[in-house]
């Protein structure tokens, strides 16, 4: 079959190109930005740009299957009905011109008067695609787990740590392995249903959050974990810094989601097309890996301890320890407005670069200015006041061990925030 895969790129889709490789499909993949080293055969394409030109897209000849598997971590709500709504829909109306069935993966929960904008963007492109009367079905998973997952990464930090804080611990979901999804698309294609519908796609057991990271832990050989409910006051400020920063895995939407069951019925998609999930158990093979996952974990504490050290200097230089800085520059020969100026830069950048790691769009660029900060501080100690070296305190020998924290900070920032301009 000549498919479609839209969003082939992102965590489902590189598991979904790969399976459909797989089973002798004749695949035409499309991302935003299609990696040119990448397998197969590949091209551009924007459900943004689509959403403000349906024509902007150039329909592909005998494609009989249009499989969407695009979506946005997001929580820019404008950007998100623009891609996972308006793109969407145009994307469908292409496929329906073009006399090509749809199979959406969407999202459980995704549905008349969701309470998030991910959901809700989700549940609008859902009600246009069954409201055209085209082949159609939308699939919608609960909780996908896999090698490459952002959800998936977030969990995998969480489990070595000692005690793992949760948003939460009564909602229940039922979490599958993205092996699941894969075989429950293949059998779709095998046996297509004659009326458009949506059907949920959950694992067999519903659990909470911890009983997820047990079995997460189990896997990598730990026994069951600790767990600590963050309090309401803690996690009010969490996901309102978690919005101002820009983060994926603490934000209002996510907040939301954690204190939600995400539950349905497996039998209707049995009884469609065979399928059942597999317990995730049965599934945790070769993910997760205990060194991957305490690699994870130490990243944020290492973060963590950056963050501070740096706004902490700045706060320092700035307060009681202005003056101990001036007596540092006359002692380099600096004195006068020169050397106020001097320590009133260096606490103004000390505090950018504490902010800069706190903001992950700009955590790439704040690493590597932090990391020539330091080795230009510690060249420039070495050649005007050597003598810091053998300070009671390090004060400049600390340097030798946050320069090779920093430098595994910055190389293990995901890819694509290494590529981003």
């Amino acid at each position: 079959m000549r498919i479609l895969l839209v969003g082939a790129g992102g965590f489902i889709g590189r598991h979904l190109h790969a399976a459909l490789h797989a089973a002798s499909h004749r695949v035409l993949a499309s991302a935003r930005r299609p990696d040119p080293a990448a397998p197969g055969d590949w091209c551009r394409l924007d459900l943004a740009e689509l959403a403000r030109d349906p024509q902007a897209f150039v329909w592909p000849e005998g494609v009989e299957l249009v499989i969407n598997a695009a979506g946005l971590l997001s929580t820019d709500g404008k950007q998100l009905h623009e891609v996972q709504h308006r793109g969407a829909c145009a994307l469908f109306e292409r496929a329906a011109a073009h006399g090509a069935r749809v199979l959406q993966i969407s999202a459980l929960g995704a549905e008349q008067g969701a309470g998030t904008d991910f959901l809700a963007s989700k549940a609008a492109a859902d009600r246009h695609l069954l409201g055209f009367g085209m082949p159609a079905v939308v699939l919608r998973p609960s909780l996908v787990l896999g090698p490459g997952g952002a959800s998936s990464r977030w969990l995998q930090r969480l489990s070595p740590w000692p005690l793992i804080p949760l948003l939460d611990n009564r909602a229940r979901l039922q979490p599958l392995h993205v092996d699941d999804l894969c075989a429950a698309v293949l059998a779709l294609l095998r046996h297509w249903p004659e009326q458009p519908c949506s059907l949920a796609l959950v694992g067999p057991e519903a659990m909470t959050q911890s009983q997820l990271l047990d079995r997460l832990r189990a896997a990598q050989g730990w026994g069951p974990g600790r767990y600590w409910v963050l309090p309401r006051p803690l996690t009010t400020l969490g996901t309102a810094l978690g919005e101002r920063f820009g983060w994926r895995a603490l934000n209002r939407q996510t907040l939301a989601l954690a204190r939600c069951d995400n539950l349905a019925a497996p039998e209707p998609l049995a009884s469609t097309c065979g399928h059942r999930c597999l317990p995730l158990e049965a599934r945790l093979h070769d993910w997760p890996s205990s060194a991957d996952s305490v690699h994870l974990a130490l990243q944020p504490l290492l973060l963590a301890l950056l963050v501070t050290i740096w706004l902490g200097t700045a706060l320092a230089c700035l307060g009681p320890g202005f003056d101990w800085g001036l007596r540092i520059l006359a002692e380099a020969g600096i004195a006068g407005w020169p050397a106020r100026l001097a320590v009133l830069a260096g606490a103004l950048c000390d505090a950018l670069l504490g902010l800069g790691l706190l903001l992950s769009r700009w955590r790439r660029r704040a690493l590597q200015a932090q990391i020539f900060l330091m080795l230009g501080y510690t060249a420039l100690v070495t050649w005007l006041l050597p003598h810091y070296w053998f300070d009671p305190f390090q004060g400049v020998g600390k340097n030798l061990v946050l320069l090779p924290a920093s430098l595994w900070l910055l190389w293990l920032q995901p890819a694509y925030a290494r590529s981003r301009p």
